[in-house]
């Protein structure tokens, strides 16, 4: 349990808790209030939200790089200042462009802040228990959105306000939680011997064929799972059985998948081991698939619990996975930075609603559930692709990302052996191994 981490990491997680009960307390409701409160249409609400996620995907980039320069602690304390500041600013917006600027500045604090801590996490703890801590804070994470609409939704019913000025407090509480910062002087000696400027940071980061592909693998995986309740279930329910059995059938997806995370996720980090890191994150993306075909043929209440249930074990093992092909690959000194990268990966998020809209709205709505089957093996190829390509370029030296464990060098499923040739694209190398049948070892994963 939590209690077998360090002190400042329990302070850490527990921070991340109340931090996200903010978001709990009041997201659920925003476009509700903003009806209310502005009579904006829903047209206008959707530019807004989707525009203000947009904007903090991009700025991703540049909060890593700010991670990796500044104090992480400092910088998620200021993120819990500028969102109770700016969520309080939401009260007496005057029109929609007030609320979009103070959604940006949300927006992308949160995402400063969520790179700050996985970065804070990977400098305070080994390697061998990273993955149990970024499990157990996404199990904490599912935890306060269980707990929080909740509380939300009685203190909208009281007053429109009052879940704004709630997450206010919350976001302030968080950082006196937070304490004071625990880096060791080690890591502050590595991060100021890194490269001086964003610019040369950004093509470290290109330079890094490793990244790009796991940033690309996690584009698509984001692109299956994001909003899979909120958006294309909803919208294809909606379509191929109608509002009011829609409206019956989403409380049971939303349970079963909040119950699951919950119960799951801690113990099946556990398991994890880096040198098995691409075996998981393909069970983890076969659930996908097996869940979104029993999305498709589901016909009763049981079927999709039980679909919901498969596909949330996926999730259980993808998200984690995620972070950890990152930390694998990140020099100390640039954990921040290459974090950020891989939050592009809410790209794939943002796309979902809008493709899969598109796709019930011209075609069958199976084609809908095989792209996204086909999306989630294509990410799983790009993970074999990244785990055997190398560091960077042709013709760039090797130690423009040195790795941070020795534990890589015991991968031979992972990494390429020196004596084989490099093919031109590190995506057809996977496509041909792959069907040589190296996948067939899928097991064992601990």
């Amino acid at each position: 349990m939590m209690v077998r981490f360090p002190n400042a990491v329990i302070r850490l997680l527990c921070s991340s808790f109340v931090f996200v009960m903010g978001r709990a307390v009041a997201l659920p409701f925003m476009a509700l209030y903003l009806t209310e409160h502005l009579a904006l249409n829903q047209q206008v609400i959707g530019w807004i939200l989707g525009g203000s996620i947009f904007f903090s995907t991009l700025f991703s980039l540049y909060a890593g790089y700010l991670a990796d320069r500044l104090s992480k602690n400092f910088l998620m304390k200021t993120a819990g200042v500028v969102v109770a500041i700016c969520t309080v600013s939401l009260t007496v917006a005057p029109n929609a462009w007030t609320v979009l600027l103070a959604l940006m500045c949300i927006e992308s604090a949160l995402t400063l802040r969520g790179i700050s801590l996985k970065a804070t996490l990977a400098d305070l703890l080994p390697p061998e228990q990273r993955a149990k801590a970024f499990s157990f804070n996404y199990m904490l994470i599912n935890v306060a959105f269980s707990l929080g609409p909740l509380l939300g939704a009685w203190l909208f019913a009281i007053k429109l306000t009052g879940p704004l000025w709630l997450a206010a407090g919350f976001s302030l509480l968080a950082s006196q939680v937070l304490g004071k910062p625990a880096v060791t002087n080690k890591v502050s000696a590595e991060i100021k011997s890194s490269p001086a400027g964003f610019k040369a940071t950004m093509r470290v980061l290109r330079s890094d064929r490793r990244l790009v592909l796991f940033s690309m693998g996690s584009v698509l995986t984001s692109f299956v799972f994001g909003r899979f309740v909120s958006g294309y279930l909803s919208q294809y329910l909606i379509v191929s059985q109608g509002a009011q059995a829609a409206a019956q059938l989403l409380p049971f997806i939303l349970i079963s998948n909040a119950v699951t995370v919950v119960l799951l996720q801690y113990p099946v980090g556990k398991l994890m081991q880096q040198k098995y890191l691409f075996r998981w994150v393909s069970l983890g993306a076969t659930l996908y698939a097996v869940g979104l075909f029993g999305f498709m043929h589901a016909s009763t209440a049981m079927s999709w619990v039980v679909a919901t249930l498969v596909f949330t074990v996926g999730e259980v093992i993808v998200i984690p996975c995620e972070y950890m092909f990152i930390d694998m690959i990140a020099p100390a000194d640039k954990r921040g930075s290459y974090y950020g990268a891989q939050s592009l990966a809410m790209f794939g998020a943002a796309l979902n609603p809008v493709v899969c809209g598109f796709l019930l709205a011209h075609f069958h709505s199976d084609v809908m559930f095989w792209v996204l089957i086909s999306a989630a093996l294509l990410g799983v190829l790009m993970y074999f692709a990244g785990t055997h390509s190398q560091a960077g370029k042709a013709g760039k030296p090797a130690q423009i990302v040195e790795e941070p464990m020795s534990t890589i060098a015991a991968m031979p499923e992972v990494l390429p052996e020196a004596s084989k040739p490099q093919a031109s694209s590190p995506v057809l190398t996977a496509s041909q191994q792959l069907a040589g049948n190296r996948i067939k070892k899928l097991f064992p994963l601990s």
